[in-house]
């Protein structure tokens, strides 16, 4: 728990740092956000809703506008049912290719996907059950999706993530913010 309190504090001092030169787009787009998540494949039975929360990083690719290659680090959390406390929780690292759709235009709205391959570890917390602890993990692949509105130097977003290594995962539909700068003029 303390190395969730620490990362989630370096990420946030990090997004709050001043950088120079605001009103040009960022080199490195830092972004962070959370969300509900349900269990997918053999994670979907017996389980309630959880939560997600994510934080990474995007450097745009030079080929075309929009183009991103990045980083996304999560932590998510899918408890079982019953009042025993058990849950399933998935910390993942992800390379990710990400494309914001008109990423030239001036509309302030616009629709991006992304997709990648990394790996996960699910950890079995049997909470009171008396159940030992366990835990696997592999490569594991990510692909979402969703809206990004932009303001001022701001990027809100919403979507959804679908993460899995074919057996099992998560998908989360998620809010969050990033911080590409403005557009160069």
């Amino acid at each position: 728990m303390k190395r969730i309190l620490l990362s989630a504090a370096v990420v946030l001092v990090a997004v709050a740092t001043p950088y120079a030169h605001a009103d040009a787009q960022r080199r490195i787009i830092p972004f962070v956000g959370v969300g509900l998540a349900t269990g997918t494949g053999d994670l979907s039975e017996g389980t309630d809703s959880g939560w997600s929360a994510f934080a990474g990083i995007d450097l745009p690719v030079g080929l075309t506008p929009g183009l991103t290659l990045g980083l996304t680090g999560s932590y998510t959390r899918v408890p079982y049912q019953g009042s025993f406390d058990e849950a399933t929780n998935i910390p993942a690292l992800f390379g990710e290719l990400g494309y914001v759709i008109g990423a030239k235009s001036s509309s302030i709205v616009k629709p991006y996907v992304r997709a990648g391959a990394g790996v996960q570890v699910r950890r079995y917390d049997p909470g009171t059950t008396g159940y030992q602890k366990q835990s696997d993990g592999g490569l594991a692949f990510s692909v979402g999706g969703g809206v990004r509105f932009l303001v001022s130097s701001t990027a809100l977003f919403v979507g959804a993530r679908l993460v899995g290594d074919g057996d099992a995962g998560f998908v989360a539909f998620h809010g969050g913010v990033a911080f590409p700068g403005r557009a160069a003029k």
